[in-house]
C-alpha cells in the first residue's frame, strides 16, 4: 500500500505530515475529473434513454453528441496528464525496478529525487521529456509505445535509452548555477563541444549512471 500524500509510515500505521508537506498540486479541486463527469454523465444519460426509448428527439441528439465528444476529449487529456506521473511510468511490471531504485540515493536520477530537485510526481516526465513543444510531444509518443511494448511483451533488457539524450534536461538547471561553473572539470571548450554534441555523457562518466544496471535489467535493485 502507497502512503498518500502528506503522510508516511510509521510502524504499521499512516501518520500525518502536515500541510507544510502536502505537494502544491494535490491541493484544490480536481477541476479536469469534475467536468469529465459533468460532461459523460448528461451524455450517459442521453445514450440510456435512446437505448429504453428507442428514438431521442432531434436537439437532444446533437446535445448528446456534442457532450459525448466533449467527454472523450476531457477523458483523453485526463490520461495524458496522468501519464505525467512517476506512478503511472511505475505501473508497468518492466519499469517497477526502475522506480524503486529511486529510493537508493546512488543513481544520478534517485539524487534528483530524493533531494527534491525535481517534482515527484513527474520526476520520470521532466528529465525524458526534453525541451521545447516537441519535447512533451516525443515524450508523449515514447509513452505510448513503451505501454504497447509492455503490453505484448515485445521489449528488450536490459532496457536501454532510444536516441541521445537531451542534454538540455540538465542544461536548463544547472548551466546557470554558479556551483555548476565553477566546476574545473566543466570549463574546457572542447569537453564543452563533446557534451552538446552528444559525443560525452554526464550521466555514467563524471556522475553515477542515470539508472542501476540491474533496474534497467528488469531485477530488482539492491537495498
Amino acid at each position: 500500500m502507497r502512503a498518500r500524500p502528506g503522510r508516511h509510515w510509521k510502524g504499521d500505521r499512516l501518520t500525518p505530515l502536515g500541510p507544510l508537506f502536502t505537494p502544491p498540486g494535490s491541493q484544490g479541486l480536481p477541476w479536469l475529473n469534475i467536468l469529465l463527469i459533468l460532461l459523460a454523465v448528461p451524455a450517459a444519460i442521453i445514450l440510456l434513454w435512446a437505448l429504453l426509448r428507442g428514438r431521442v428527439p432531434q436537439p437532444l441528439r446533437l446535445v448528446g453528441v456534442l457532450l459525448s465528444l466533449g467527454a472523450y476529449g476531457f477523458g483523453a487529456l485526463l490520461v495524458v496528464e496522468d501519464s505525467k506521473h512517476v506512478t503511472f511510468c511505475g505501473s508497468c511490471h518492466v519499469m517497477t525496478p526502475i522506480l524503486e531504485s529511486l529510493k537508493d540515493n546512488e543513481s544520478l536520477a534517485s539524487i534528483h529525487f530524493l533531494s527534491g530537485r525535481v517534482p515527484h510526481d513527474e520526476a520520470c516526465y521532466i528529465c525524458h521529456s526534453g525541451y521545447g513543444i516537441w519535447g512533451g510531444v516525443s515524450a508523449k509518443r515514447a509513452g505510448v509505445m513503451h505501454m504497447l511494448h509492455a503490453i505484448n511483451g515485445n521489449y528488450d533488457l536490459p532496457l536501454k535509452l532510444n536516441g541521445r539524450f537531451d542534454i538540455n534536461s540538465c542544461l536548463n538547471c544547472h548551466a546557470q548555477a554558479e556551483r555548476f561553473r565553477a566546476v574545473e572539470a566543466h570549463r574546457p571548450p572542447d569537453v564543452q563541444e563533446a557534451l552538446m554534441s552528444g559525443e560525452m555523457s554526464c550521466a555514467g562518466l563524471c556522475h553515477p549512471a542515470a539508472h542501476p544496471e540491474s533496474a534497467l535489467g528488469g531485477g530488482t535493485p539492491a537495498s
